[in-house]
């Protein structure tokens, strides 16, 4: 009986298909979900901790890459060819100009993680790497360190590496920032 039961497809939906499911209100409103590889996936509710790191990140990005690069906070991200559109934390593009989002190229990608570490550590870095995002950021909130991926090739990152608070980051497309790592977390003590 269980392998009748494994061979049972799944439904799978498009990037439209999903757009068509949202307008028709098919989701509750505030619902937090996004489509990856064709499924609809709830995501992690938020905490104290997870917000604070996130406004951490988009304000450093924003500062610091101001009229340089786009920078946006839950943002769809369409992953042509891969029926996914995800919304990270924190995107950064190749484009100032805010109206160009959807057409220009995100250099930068941040998850700020928690309950979701696993997940983002290796689905959605396959994801992003097979996208061809050339620099993906888990902010680990259960370890405070910064999980930085880079160099993607054939659907995974080539390099991996973490830094901790204290030690400085350098994204790959803007190599004149310098990020304390530390900037990014909430305060030991209000995580």
């Amino acid at each position: 009986m269980a392998r009748a039961a494994e061979a049972i497809d799944q439904r799978r939906f498009t990037v439209d298909e999903y757009h068509r499911m949202a307008d028709s209100g098919i989701f509750k409103p505030n619902e937090r979900v996004e489509l990856i590889r064709g499924v609809v996936r709830r995501m992690s509710p938020k905490n104290y901790a997870h917000v604070v790191a996130a406004t951490k990140v988009f304000k450093r990005l924003t500062t610091a890459l101001a009229e340089r690069a786009g920078v946006y906070s839950e943002a769809p991200l369409k992953l042509v060819g891969l029926d996914s559109e995800p919304e990270p934390d924190i995107v950064a593009t190749s484009s100032p100009v805010l109206e160009d989002y959807g057409q220009s190229e995100p250099l930068l990608v941040v998850e700020v993680s928690e309950s979701s570490l696993a997940y983002d550590l290796s689905a959605k870095a396959r994801l992003y790497a097979e996208a061809g995002v050339p620099e993906y950021w888990v902010v680990n909130l259960v370890d405070r360190e910064l999980v930085v991926f880079r160099s993607p090739h054939e659907g995974a990152y080539r390099d991996r590496t973490t830094s901790q608070p204290g030690e400085r980051i350098t994204p790959e497309a803007w190599a004149d920032i310098v990020i304390d790592v530390s900037e990014l977390f909430p305060a030991e003590d209000q995580a």
